[in-house]
């Protein structure tokens, strides 16, 4: 198992824009840097299953890939077990991944796919005396690989400093690029500090050597077979992939990354290939996996009910930057900002634009088609003390399709459409005849029928309130306004 730590890891991909023509029609690319993830700050724990959520294009798969080593960190720090793992190469980072395409060698059978990783690693063993003492020396082999980084790293610095200097002598410089490279340069100025450290101690100091040899056929067999019975793929390792289901291949996967032992496990969208039902199915399966195996999962999806039904935290991600980490639970019950509230949750949240004001012991909210109802402010969470002063203010209103009950002593809606789904009923109504639909569910089928007039009332407990400006929730997690 291993901790990790991700200090503001930012992802910067420079000169990426649309391509546009100069005064000669000839077709040019603008400047401009795309900033994939911004400002990256967390910390994981051991055994953790930490799943990544957010639309396409927030960040999550850049993260992951940053993570793995299969991406450069463009700024930042990524620690793994306390070892600053930057300049770690992806096969040195003891860490096993699992693709959404499943990355399997179509030529070979499952007990081949699996074993493949095994038969091409080698493990450490002590390198012993005539006595039979483990040696301890200058270790040459680790000097040669830091130097080599250190080529690599000087190399890099150099071709900044070729960049800057092209920014400083333009005619018109850009300062976006200039800044860019100023300040990639000098993080890769402090890797190289840190390499020569690291360079100095093993130069000077001896440490126990070791001789890296294969597995034996023994060793692979044992694992393989371990895999396969824990993942119930015993009979399919003779097979190859294109006599499988997505489902078996999805497990043949997940078995070459088990018998690696690795410290981490990196899952990308591995089941968005497979149809509901197996998805549900492979969902229970990783999560008994994770129980069997207590190693740290890191597991990228779009899917917001894969994310609430197997993560025991979640991160979620807008435009590279982190809205919110917190429990499944929690980002369901206590969402900090309007993003994360439509996004977590089965049907979305409803939003209402109102102007609330206080009156006494009551919340007075007015929606916009000019209908109000009170709230009862000890029956809500608190709200800051800025939006109960007396005077009027524009926010927004969740509340979630099931919190919002038929009633009539509430306030008028329309029915629009009525879906029955089998115990449920879910109802979508507007205030507004020209208004957007908002859903409430019922758990009674009903007569209703389109065109009908419903009453409404709003649960008070599971009421949400965010600021029009910034979006961010009023609201805290306790209950008790004065």
């Amino acid at each position: 198992m291993a901790n990790l730590l991700l200090r503001h890891v930012y992802k910067v991909y420079a000169g990426v824009g649309k391509a546009k023509k100069n005064a000669k029609g000839e077709s040019k690319k603008r400047s401009g840097d795309f900033v994939a993830v911004k400002d990256f700050n967390m910390e994981i724990n051991d055994g953790e299953f930490i799943v990544f959520v957010g639309p396409s294009g927030c960040g999550k798969s850049t993260t992951l890939r940053m993570i793995a080593g299969l991406e450069e960190i463009s700024g930042g720090e990524l620690y793994i077990d306390d070892q600053l793992v930057n300049d770690v190469d992806a096969k040195d980072r003891d860490i096993a991944m699992v693709f959404q395409s499943y990355a399997l060698y179509p030529h070979l059978t499952a007990y081949d796919n699996i074993a493949f990783g095994l038969k091409m690693r080698k493990i450490p063993t002590p390198k012993l005396d005539k006595q039979g003492e483990q040696i301890i020396a200058i270790d040459n082999k680790k000097i040669a690989e830091i130097n080599k980084k250190l080529k690599k790293l000087r190399k890099q610095n150099e071709s900044l400093a070729k960049d800057i200097e092209k920014c400083n002598s333009a005619a018109e410089p850009n300062e976006s690029d200039r800044a860019y490279y100023t300040e990639k340069k000098a993080l890769l100025e402090k890797r190289i500090e840190s390499a020569e450290r690291e360079l100095e101690h093993y130069q000077n100091t001896p440490v126990p050597l070791y001789n890296y040899v294969h597995m034996s056929k023994q060793e692979i067999d044992e694992k393989v077979k371990w895999a396969a019975d824990i993942l119930g793929i015993e009979e399919l390792l003779d097979s190859k992939p294109a006599e499988m289901s997505g489902g078996q291949r999805q497990r043949i996967a997940l078995g070459r990354a088990m018998v690696r032992g690795p410290k981490v496990f990196l899952l990308d969208e591995p089941l968005s290939n497979l149809d509901a039902k197996l998805r549900t199915a492979m969902r229970a399966e990783i999560v008994k996996l994770h129980n069997q195996l207590k190693t740290t999962f890191i597991y990228v999806t779009h899917d917001q009910i894969e994310a609430m039904t197997m993560g025991t935290r979640i991160v979620v991600m807008k435009l590279g930057v982190i809205q919110q980490i917190d429990t499944p639970t929690n980002l369901f019950d206590y969402p900090e900002n309007k993003f994360v509230a439509g996004f977590i949750g089965t049907p979305q949240m409803n939003f209402f634009e109102v102007d609330i004001k206080r009156e006494s012991d009551n919340l007075n909210v007015t929606f916009k088609d000019g209908q109000s109802v009170r709230l009862a402010l000890s029956e809500l969470r608190t709200i800051q003390d800025e939006y109960l002063d007396g005077n009027s203010h524009s926010v927004y209103l969740g509340v979630r399709g099931e919190n919002v009950k038929l009633d009539e002593s509430g306030i008028k809606a329309t029915l629009s459409i009525k879906e029955v789904l089998g115990n449920t009923t879910q109802l979508f109504l507007r205030l507004e005849e020209k208004g957007s639909d908002f859903i409430v569910s019922v758990p009674e089928r009903n007569d209703l029928m389109p065109g009908d007039a419903v009453n409404i009332k709003f649960m008070e407990k599971f009421v949400h309130l965010f600021d029009k400006e910034t979006e961010l929730s009023i609201m805290s997690r306790e209950y008790g306004n004065k």
